[in-house]
This record gives C-alpha cells, structure tokens and sequence, in this order.
C-alpha cells in the first residue's frame, strides 16, 4: 500500500513567483498612481478646461498656441434637419434627399494588394476595364464628358500614385448629377468585384475586391418633387445662391445647429461630455395648390413655346384672402423654345412697364372724380392736346394711336377699345392739364406708391417719376408707359377691384408645423379696405367686362359662356438701353382680370415679355388658364342649377308617379297636381316659363306581361322582375324592343339612347 506526499516547490521556484507578485503589485501600484494623477492632477487636462489646452471653439484662440501646446478642444457640428415645404393640401413641393458623394481609395487599394501588383501591374487590367464601361452606361446621362477610358485612367492612375479622390461629387444646385442610392447599389452589386476564396474549414466564400475601396459619401440634398413647377418661388438657400421661399424663411426651415466637443491629445480625440443637440426645423405650408400650378406651369409654358418669348410670368391669387394660389416664372432655355425654366422671380423683381392694363388704374382716378360717366365723350385714334407751358404759352402736341379719322366717344368705348389718345384726355380733362401731382396723389390712395412687405421680401412700388412739368410723362404714365411696376402690383389692385374694393396683401405661407402641431398661423392681410367707393367698383367692374364682352372689346374673340371672365389688355413696347429708344419690333404683352365673372373667385395676369404680337395672345393664355382651372376644380359641378343656361325639357320617357315631382322640382320645374290611378307619368311638352304638360300612363301588359317599350332601363327592369319574369338588357337607354323567349322564360329589353 502505497503512501503520497504532498511535494514543496524548489526554492528556485519560489523566488521566481516572489518575483513575478512583486512585479505585479509594482505594476497595480503604478497603475493606481497613474490614475490617481490623472484623475487629480491631470483633471483639468482630461475635462480640456487645463491652461495647458486651447479651446479652438473659442474666438481668438489663435493667439493662445505656443510650441508646447499638445491640447486642443474641438468641436463637431451637429447638423438638423431641415424643415420641408408643403403645398395647401399637405403635398410635398420641396423635401429633403440622400444622395452621395463617391470617392475611390487609390491610397488603400494600393496598400491592400502591393504583392499581387508589384509580379503583376495588369492583374486587375480586366475588373478596371469591366467597371469603367459599367460606369459609363450607368452615369453616362448625367456626366456626358466622361467616357469609358476616362474612368480607367482614373481608377489606374489613382492607384499607381497612391491616391484617395473624389469621382462624383455632390452639387446641390444641380440636380443632373446626383447619384442616388440606386447607382451605389448598382456599383455594389457588379458580380466581377467579387471573388470566391476557401477558407480553413474548406467553406467557399465570396470576397469583395475592389468594392471595399470605394466610399459612399452621404449628403442631405433639397429635392423639387414636381420639377420646374413654382421652382423659383420655393427657391434656393445655398451659401452662394439665396432666393425664395428657402431664403426668406431660412430661420423657420433650417432650424438650430447642436455641437459635441472632443479633446484632441497628442494625436488621439477623447469625447467630452459637452453636446448640445441640434433643434429640427419646421415645416412651412404655403398657398399654392398643386393642381393650380399644374394648369398654369402647362398653359404658360405651351404659350411661350408658341410664341418663342423670351420669358413668361403668371400668377393666380384667390380673390378673398390674397393667397397665391400658383406662380410660375418661365424664361427660354433652348434656342428653339423647346423648354423653358425657372430662372428668374420676375413676379416679384422684373423691372417692366405695364402698359395698357395700367388703364384700370387710370379708370378708377377718372371714376373718383365723375359722377356721371354715360354722357361724356372723348376723342380716340388721334389727338391734338393743348399744354400750357411755365411762361402761360400754350404748346401743341398730335398723338396718334391709329391713322383713322379720330372720333368722340363715352369712356366705356375708350377703356374697352383701349385708346391711349382717350384715356390721356379723360384724365386730363378731369385733373387738368397741369394737374400730374394731383393724379399722382389719387393713384397713392390706390396703393400704387407705397411698398407691400411679403412673406418673399418686399415689393416695391411703381417707379412714376415726377412729370409735373413734362406733358410727355404725363401723358404716358396715363397709359403704363416711362415707368416699372412689379407684375404682382398689378395683379393686387386688380384683385381689390374683384374684391369689392379691399386690398389684400399677396400671402404665400398659411402656417408653420412641427413634428406634432401647427405653432404658427399666417392670416389674410388688408392692405386698404376699401381703395375707392363702391360706386366706382361697381362701375369699374362693368368696364373690364366689356373688354371681354363687348363689341369692340380687345379680347372679345375669346369670351366662353362657360368660363366668363373680365379684365384688361396691354401692349407695350420694350425699351432697348444700347439704342436708347423704344424697339417697335418686339412687345411685352399681358392680360390682367378675374373669373367668375359674377362671382370672383381668382385674380389672374399673365405677362409675355419678348413677342412681335400684341396683347391678344396674353388674353388667349389667360382664358386658356381660367378653364384648366375651372376644368381642375371641378367648380362647373359646385355651380347651382340657377347659375345655368335654362333649357327646357324634350319630351321624356314615362317616370314612376312617386318620384315624378322630385325629378321635376331638381330640374327647376314647377310641380304638377295629378289625379290618376296610373303608375306612370310622362312629360309631353314643356315651356321656358318651367310650365309641363303631363300624360299618364299604365304599364299596360303584352303577351300576357308588362309592356315596358319608351320605359327607362331600370323601371323595366322593375316592372319585369315583380311580374316574375327574366329580363336580360341588351344596349344603353330607354327601352326600344321587348322579346321573350318562353323557353328560358326570358324578356331580351333592346335598348335605344
């Protein structure tokens, strides 16, 4: 039996492990201490508040960096999200969007496979070929100028000089050249960027090569869902490009940026507990309707194509509260007016005179001060005015519109025939001669001479120089002429006449929202309540109808008993700054009214700048506009019956007795007593005094069933059924033919619109 001991280690051995605990407990000891310094005496350090570090997020800190500075605070912008545009029904009009930058890492490719391309500099020859011709199939709409061979040598060439760079980068402006998610995806997945290894266990595996070496940059664009639609009003806000809607209302969209600092040490970046997280921004929902836009975008821009204009403008405002309901600014990008852009805010910044629609303006000063309007006469086609000079002499001056033999007639004729000779006298004759201040003063009254501060910036006034003394300035302020006025200026007084004589501030921003609620409302400003008197209104609003619907009337070719609308033409010439005159060849043209005529609801100008036409083909697009607005609205389907032609009724098909007085009441028609035992009724006749004469009828049998012959369709369907029979319907209408068949027990009912 055996006996075991326990063995003591050798004394070698434990010296050594007396070493090895002494060694550890210096090295916990050292570990302690160096904590223990770094938590007291280099505290300051680590928390980057030492005066050994410099805070670089602080103004001036250049100033505080010597050789022995190792400690720098730093600062990592934290970026919101910007806040989206809507339009009055919730619909995105301007949203944000990833797209990416795309850069290849010559550098690390290099570095990866240095053996592989040290034996062989072609070994990756074909996958480079491969991926350049995908590249170029894939980008080739977007970067025209880059071929094949162009992506080889930069892929080739990055690599030979060790390189990192950028193929595509992002231009925000310039939307062409995104790459979205789908092209990285694209370049992800080509099956040549990959190759099958065998790994220790003997599983094959696919390894990306090349791929690993291409970065996808992400970066937040803005995006215009609808394209060109209101593009420039919505706008741009880009450090060197600033307009619209993203410009003007920057501080609501782009909320506040956060921050996190860190503590750059000898190299290394240690987080700070300091951050501030950025705020989002809010969402901005405007005026514009999106079926609106559509109709004017289309409409404008087939007519300046027509016309090969050099640029367009039109705007829709809804009558009672000044919102801008559509806005469009077209200039001509192709030489063959193929397509048109949004370039320019010309609503708002185009420097143009009005021409003749400023003649409403011009009418409303002449109606201010004549009470009775119907018996007096003014001289049109051409005129010589009579105007006293500052010495008492009287000095002549013949204008002349037309070459016929000039003739008097009231001011209605005047502003519908659109007479500048005519509206000059009117205004003369009223103001007098010498009385421009005064003419100016009352065109004040109207709001033509002081500033409209918008939610797009302010709108500056009509540019009308002083002419006290001047009969030339005068006499063409009378008419828009030897002055600008923004086009939506126009368009506002405009509306105050539609309105009953208010003047509403163009509005363009209902209300502000957040992830959660609206948190801030914009309501309908009044600018004047009430520009001129009622009487002048009423009469003013008969005028602009006769331009539409009067004999005479410069845009009586295009009146529409379906779409009636009033306004005013104008024709102007363009003045051409290198020749210092006045060019006779080419015109800016424009329309300005409202539609329903009886009934305002919007307030549209169209304004064509660079045409040999004259205003008739302003006229054409605006009524073109007011149709495809109507059409888009559905409003023909809000209107009452009472609002419509009435027409009398033909003789109708027989009607059950217990509806016959609700359809005739719906129709408009006067209801009618009856005593008859009969089922059915039928009108015979009918009269525009909503008279009827009225025959009943009984569903009078044929071989042994109902006889349904002149019935609608679904009473002789009725009919059948209760008397147990099969009906089978064969066309649309009234029924014609009844034919039955006794094997099937069927009724074939051939019908007849």
């Amino acid at each position: 039996m055996r006996t075991s001991s326990k063995q003591e280690p050798s004394p070698s051995t434990l010296r050594r492990m007396t070493v090895v605990y002494l060694l550890m407990v210096l090295v916990g000891v050292a570990c302690l201490a160096k904590i223990l310094y770094l938590s007291i005496v280099e505290r300051a350090v680590a928390s980057g508040t030492s005066d050994k570090c410099v805070d670089t997020t602080v103004p001036g800190w250049e100033d505080k960096v010597t050789d022995d500075t190792y400690c720098f605070v730093r600062e990592n912008m934290l970026r919101p999200v910007r806040g989206e545009i809507y339009d009055d029904h919730g619909r995105v009009l301007v949203a944000n969007f990833t797209v990416f930058e795309v850069a290849f890492d010559g550098k690390g490719f290099a570095r990866e496979y240095a053996d592989t391309l040290q034996k062989n500099p072609k070994a990756f020859d074909e996958i480079f070929r491969k991926l350049s011709d995908d590249f170029y199939y894939q980008f080739k709409d977007r970067f025209p100028r880059y071929s094949a061979d162009y992506y080889y040598d930069f892929f080739t060439k990055n690599i030979q000089k060790k390189k990192y760079a950028t193929l595509f980068p992002v231009k925000e402006w310039d939307e062409k050249m995104w790459v979205m998610g789908v092209d990285t995806a694209f370049i992800k997945n080509r099956p040549y960027l990959y190759r099958t290894v065998v790994n220790s266990e003997g599983d094959s595996i696919r390894r990306r090569i090349v791929n690993t070496h291409f970065n996808y940059v992400p970066a937040s664009v803005r995006i215009n869902p609808y394209g060109e639609m209101a593009k420039r009003t919505l706008g741009v806000e880009m450090p060197d490009r600033q307009f619209g809607l993203e410009h003007a209302m920057n501080d609501i969209l782009a909320g506040v940026d956060g921050s996190k600092k860190y503590l750059e040490l000898n190299h290394a970046k240690v987080p700070l507990r300091e951050r501030m997280d950025p705020e989002d921004g809010h969402n901005i929902h405007t005026t514009i309707k999106l079926e609106i836009q559509h109709a004017v975008h289309n409409e404008l821009s087939r007519k300046l194509s027509e016309l090969n204009a050099e640029w367009g403008c039109a705007i829709v405002m809804e009558t009672k509260t000044g919102e801008i309901k559509a806005i469009s600014n077209l200039r001509r990008a192709a030489a063959d007016a193929s397509y048109y852009t949004e370039s320019m805010e010309y609503a708002l910044d185009a420097k143009v005179e009005p021409g003749s629609t400023f003649k409403l303006a011009s009418l409303l000063a002449y109606l201010e001060k004549n009470d009775d309007d119907t018996s007096k006469v003014y001289p049109i086609y051409n005129h010589t005015f009579e105007f006293p000079t500052k010495s008492g002499q009287i000095k002549r001056y013949y204008k002349c519109d037309h070459k016929y033999n000039p003739i008097d007639v009231p001011p209605i004729e005047v502003f519908k025939r659109s007479s500048n000779v005519g509206i000059a006298e009117m205004i003369f004759t009223t103001y007098g001669r010498r009385g421009f201040p005064k003419y100016l003063e009352q065109l004040k009254k109207f709001g033509l001479l002081d500033t409209i501060h918008s939610q797009l910036g302010d709108i500056m006034p009509a540019r009308i120089k002083d002419g006290t003394n001047d009969f030339n300035t005068y006499y063409a302020t009378c008419f828009g002429a030897g002055f600008n006025i923004p086009i939506i200026r126009t368009l506002v007084y405009y509306n105050a006449v539609a309105n009953g004589g208010k003047m509403m501030a163009p509005l363009f921003v209902r209300y502000v929202t957040d992830t959660y609620d609206t948190i801030q409302r914009f309501e309908p400003q009044v600018l004047i309540e009430k520009i001129a008197s009622d009487t002048t209104i009423m009469k003013a609003r008969k005028y602009l109808e006769q331009v539409v619907w009067g004999e005479h009337g410069t845009a009586y070719r295009f009146r529409d008993e379906n779409c009636m609308f009033a306004g005013k033409t104008g024709t102007r010439d363009i003045w051409d700054e290198s020749i210092g005159n006045y060019r006779k060849d080419i015109n800016a043209v424009s329309f300005c009214g409202y539609f329903p005529m009886d009934k305002p609801q919007y307030t549209v100008i169209v304004y064509i700048y660079g045409v040999p036409q004259h205003s008739t083909v302003a006229a054409d697009a605006f009524a073109r506009i007011a149709r495809s607005i109507m059409n888009s609205s559905n409003y023909s389907a809000t209107r009452r019956v009472e609002d419509y032609p009435f027409t009398p009724l033909a003789r109708t098909a027989p009607i059950r007795k217990k509806y016959f007085n609700t359809l005739l009441k719906g129709l408009g028609y006067d209801t009618v007593s009856y005593e008859t035992a009969a089922p059915y009724l039928r009108v015979d006749a009918a009269d525009t005094n909503k008279h009827v004469t009225v025959t009943a009828l009984q569903a009078n049998t044929y071989q042994k069933m109902p006889d349904v012959r002149g019935m609608m369709a679904a009473d002789a369907v009725t009919e059948l059924i209760r008397a147990g029979y099969n009906p089978r319907i064969i066309g649309k209408g009234r029924v014609k033919t009844q034919v039955y068949d006794d094997k099937t027990h069927t009724v074939k009912l051939y019908l007849d619109p």
